[in-house]
């Protein structure tokens, strides 16, 4: 008989016994899956995570078959509902062991006056979040969801729809893009660099603005989808020094003002999925990642993943975002072959751009359903 753990979790409970297993078990023998770090799940669930307070968590478990979180946020609404979310979402193909966990999910969430479910989100949109449509024949890159081709056709038989549509548009030729970069940014360049000082960023330069950076992302990112702002000891835990050894610091940018505030960031990231894939030769924990040691260890063509950036909207109709991703563009060569737009969602004007100048696109999706 298959067992199941299902219930309202706190971080003094043991984690379900399949919690863990259950990814490793799915994804056994496929060589695109970046292994999920057990020490990462174990430690998000644990009392250090400030998540927890004021918070509630849920957890389910179909052993050997399916298993998810459920997250809810008092003070948390999302277009006029009170939204509650679900994710660390894992199946096999057969849906009716997600649908039983789904109900169970379903039945807590409206005890807790949720009347609408969103995911996959593991906690929040700072962490990882939606599921992959398409390209599953492509390794994944660190960051971008990765699951059996079957997640979508599940969430569908459960009840849910697609709410958001986010694409990666990868452009395979760097040196052939960069003749319409110019001839793109060019007559905009002169306004630019009039208004603004565009600077690289290298990890050093990010962790010496951490504090600024704290108290700018809230204007970047307050207006995105189920944003909830989180406490400096986390930020710097989730963007400080182990993101900061990771980031490119040959074609991440930073624009600043007149004044000398920070007007807007673009952040560029090797690939580094063919030393994280299960597949690779030699497997690199992500934990252990810097741009230093592991950089020269990525083959050609070498892949650049420009995915974490925003402006102030102070400056968003000055062309900002536009200007910084030319001018990472511009830095790519000699240090990479090809360039990705990563996850940007289809209907945010910054898509425009990506798709502009991408070759190639994987597609990915956030489901929802009201309760």
């Amino acid at each position: 008989m298959t067992r199941i753990d299902a219930g309202a979790w706190t971080p003094g409970d043991a984690l379900p016994p399949g919690f863990i297993p259950l990814p490793h078990a799915i994804y056994a023998g496929d060589p695109h899956w970046i292994p999920e770090s057990a020490e990462a799940v174990t430690q998000s669930f644990s009392s250090a995570n400030s998540w927890f307070d004021g918070n509630h968590a849920w957890l389910g478990c179909r052993d050997g078959e399916a298993r998810m979180a459920g997250f809810f946020n008092p003070s948390l609404a999302v277009d006029g509902q009170r939204p509650a979310f679900f994710g660390y979402f894992e199946t096999v193909e057969q849906p009716q062991a997600a649908a039983q966990l789904f109900d169970e999910l379903s039945q807590w969430a409206r005890s807790h006056g949720a009347t609408a479910l969103y995911g996959p989100i593991n906690f929040t949109t700072y962490n990882a979040n939606r599921i992959k449509l398409d390209q599953f024949q492509q390794r994944a890159f660190p960051g971008e969801p990765y699951n059996r081709p079957w997640y979508a056709d599940v969430l569908e038989h459960c009840g849910f729809s697609q709410r958001y549509r986010y694409a990666t548009r990868i452009n395979d030729d760097v040196s052939r893009m960069m003749p319409d970069i110019e001839a793109f940014y060019g007559p905009q360049r002169d306004k630019v660099n009039a208004a603004f000082e565009i600077r690289t960023v290298d990890g050093d330069f990010w962790l010496s603005h951490l504090d600024e950076l704290y108290q700018t992302v809230d204007s970047i990112f307050g207006g995105n989808f189920a944003y909830s702002p989180i406490d400096l000891d986390t930020f710097k835990r989730s963007c400080g020094a182990p993101f900061a050894r990771r980031l490119c610091p040959n074609t991440s940018v930073a624009a600043f003002d007149g004044q000398g505030r920070l007007a807007g960031f673009f952040l560029c990231f090797p690939d580094y999925s063919p030393l994280l894939n299960q597949g690779a030769e030699s497997l690199v924990s992500a934990d252990e990642l810097s741009w230093k040691a592991h950089f020269n260890q990525l083959p050609e063509p070498r892949l650049a993943l420009a995915k974490t950036g925003g402006v102030h909207p102070d400056y968003r109709e000055a062309g900002l975002f536009n200007a910084l991703s030319c001018e990472l563009s511009l830095r790519l060569l000699p240090h990479y072959q090809q360039v990705a737009g990563a996850m940007v969602r289809e209907d945010n004007p910054s898509y425009r751009f990506a798709a502009r100048f991408g070759d190639q696109a994987r597609h990915y999706g956030l489901y929802w359903k009201p309760l």
